[in-house]
C-alpha cells in the first residue's frame, strides 16, 4: 500500500537548494524557488494525493491520437515527476490498449509506496487496434480489473474509476461489482468519470463513490456550474482532466501551427476559434510573466484553485513537460489575479 501523508502535513519535505538549482538549469520552466508539492485528501478517503497528477493518456502510444511517443522518455518523465513530489498517476486500459498501464508499471517499479495508482474500467475492445466500446457488465468489470492489476504489476489499485457511463448496463450491477472488488482488496476506492449529477446520485445508492473525474480548464468551465458544487456538497474528490485543453493552454502554439492528431478534429484548433484562443493565451502569458511562471503552470494552478478540485491531471510525453507541470503544485495565484483571469475568460 502507498504510504499516506498526514493531513496535518500538506507539503512534503522541501527539495534541497542544490537540487532545485540543478533542476532549474536543466529545465528553465522550473524556477529555482520551486520547493515542495501540495497535497490534498481525496474525498472522504484516507488517501492523500498531489494537486498535480500525471495524466497518462498521451503516452499510450497511439500516433493518430497524440502523435509519436518514446516509451523510455515517457517512463523517465513519470520518474522525474515522482522525484518532484507528484504522487498521483492516472491511466486507463483504453490508453493505447493497455500500453499506458504497462509503462506506468515500469516507471513505478520499486517505488509503489510513493504512488497513488488510478485507472479505469468500462471501455473494452476485442483485439488491439480494434473498435473500443463501452461495457460495464459485472463480468467485464471483474475481468478488466484483473487485466489492469496484471499490466500495472500491483496487488491493489488505489482508485478504480468508471471511465464512461454505459447505457446498456444498470448502474446497480456495475456498482455491486466494484464493491465486490473493494471487499476482495483489489481496489481501495471507487470513482466515476464523465458522469453528470443524476448519474452520480444513482451510483451512490449502491456503493461509496469517492471522486469524480470531469473535464475542466480555462476553456471548458461547465463543471464549475453543477459538478463541483455537487462534489463539495457530498464530499467527493475531483480529479480534473484536460486542464491544458489538449495543449492549447500550454503556450507553445501559434497561428501557423498545424495538427495531424486528434486536435485536427477539434474545433478549438482551427479557424476563428483558434485565433481567439491564441489571443487569450497571449493575455494569459502576460499574467504568467508577472507571477514568474509559464502559461501552462498558470492554467494548471487556475484549475487547482477552483473550489472543490482535489487535483489537476496534466498530460505529458516528455520529461520537460512533467517537470513544468509539477511546478504548478508550488505556486499560488492571488485572489486579485484570479479575478483578473476570470474577467478575461468571461469576455
Amino acid at each position: 500500500m502507498p504510504a499516506l501523508l498526514s493531513p496535518a502535513s500538506p507539503r512534503q519535505k522541501e527539495l534541497p537548494t542544490h537540487r532545485r538549482r540543478r533542476l532549474a538549469c536543466r529545465y528553465p520552466a522550473l524556477p529555482v524557488h520551486f520547493s515542495a508539492m501540495e497535497y490534498r485528501r481525496l474525498g472522504s478517503t484516507d488517501i492523500q494525493v498531489s494537486v498535480v497528477g500525471l495524466g497518462c493518456w498521451a503516452i499510450g502510444g497511439e500516433v493518430a491520437v497524440w502523435g509519436p511517443v518514446d516509451d523510455n522518455e515517457a517512463i523517465a518523465a513519470i520518474q522525474q515527476g515522482l522525484d518532484l513530489g507528484i504522487t498521483l498517476i492516472d491511466t486507463a486500459p483504453a490508453y493505447g490498449y493497455g500500453h499506458s498501464e504497462e509503462l506506468v508499471a515500469k516507471a513505478i517499479a520499486g517505488r509503489r509506496d510513493q504512488v497513488v495508482v488510478a485507472t479505469k474500467c468500462g471501455l473494452v475492445w476485442k483485439e488491439p487496434g480494434g473498435k473500443i466500446e463501452r461495457c460495464l457488465n459485472p463480468r467485464s468489470v471483474m475481468a478488466e480489473c484483473a487485466a489492469s492489476l496484471r499490466r500495472l504489476r500491483v496487488e491493489t489499485i488505489d482508485l478504480y474509476q468508471i471511465h464512461w457511463p454505459d447505457p446498456n448496463t444498470p448502474l446497480q450491477a456495475t456498482m455491486e461489482a466494484l464493491v465486490r472488488l473493494r471487499e476482495q482488496g483489489k481496489i481501495r476506492a471507487i470513482g466515476v468519470s464523465n458522469f453528470n449529477c443524476q448519474q452520480m446520485t444513482e451510483a451512490r445508492k449502491y456503493g461509496p463513490v469517492e471522486c469524480l473525474q470531469p473535464e475542466l480548464s480555462m476553456l471548458e468551465r461547465t463543471a464549475t456550474e453543477d459538478l463541483l458544487p455537487y462534489c463539495r456538497e457530498y464530499n467527493l474528490g475531483v480529479l480534473a482532466y484536460g486542464p491544458l485543453a489538449r495543449g492549447l493552454l500550454s503556450g507553445k502554439f501559434g497561428p501557423t501551427s498545424r495538427f495531424t492528431d486528434l486536435r485536427a478534429r477539434d474545433a478549438r484548433f482551427s479557424g476563428p476559434a483558434f485565433a481567439r484562443n491564441l489571443a487569450l493565451v497571449d493575455k494569459l502569458k502576460a499574467i504568467a510573466g508577472r507571477l514568474e511562471c509559464t502559461v501552462a503552470q498558470l492554467a494548471l494552478r487556475w484549475v487547482i484553485q477552483q473550489e472543490g478540485v482535489t487535483a489537476a491531471l496534466a498530460g505529458f510525453k516528455r520529461t520537460s513537460q512533467a517537470v513544468e507541470n509539477a511546478y504548478a503544485g508550488d505556486i499560488t495565484i492571488p485572489s486579485a489575479v484570479m479575478d483578473e483571469i476570470n474577467t478575461i475568460l468571461a469576455e
